[in-house]
Parts: structure tokens; sequence; C-alpha cells
């Protein structure tokens, strides 16, 4: 792996991680939206990034690579979710 793409996965999981407890406990007004979106964009960049930083290797491992990099932030995205208590029903009635 090249040395930029080795320090861009952990920091960006980490950076996600710690958003979420920043933001949920504004879950109701700005911290949700916030949280799934910032979570939409890493996965998707963290993904084409490694794609992208991969170019010596072959198309088939570059893509299971990617694959393994947005599921390996998805997993991080989700256990935010769940580790900081975001709450997912705000207002019901």
């Amino acid at each position: 792996m090249a040395i930029p793409l080795r320090l861009f996965l952990p920091a960006s999981s980490a950076a996600l991680l710690a958003l979420a407890f920043v933001a949920a406990p504004h879950s109701c007004a700005w911290g949700l939206a916030t949280y799934f979106w910032t979570g939409v964009v890493l996965i998707v960049g963290n993904a084409v990034a490694t794609f992208a930083l991969l170019r010596g290797r072959t198309t088939a491992r570059r893509v299971l690579l990617a694959g393994l990099a947005a599921l390996v932030v998805g997993s991080v995205w989700l256990a935010g979710l769940f580790a900081a208590n975001f709450q997912l029903l705000c207002r019901l009635f």
C-alpha cells in the first residue's frame, strides 16, 4: 500500500468516530444529518482513494481492496452511530 493510504484510512476512521461523539448530543438538530453525510463521503472517498492509489496492482486486487476499505469505514461508521447513542427518532408526534 502507498504510504499516504496507510495514514489516510486510520486517520479518517478515527476522525469519523470522534465526530460521532461530538454530533450525538445534537442529533435532533444537526448531528445526525452531519454524521450521516460525513460517513457517506468518507466511505466513497476511502474506496476511491484506495482504488486510485494502488495503480501497481491488478484491477481485481484494487477493486477488492477498495471494497475492503469501504467495508472497514462503513463498520466504523455504524459502530460510532450506536456507541455514541444517537437519537434516531427525535419527534415522533
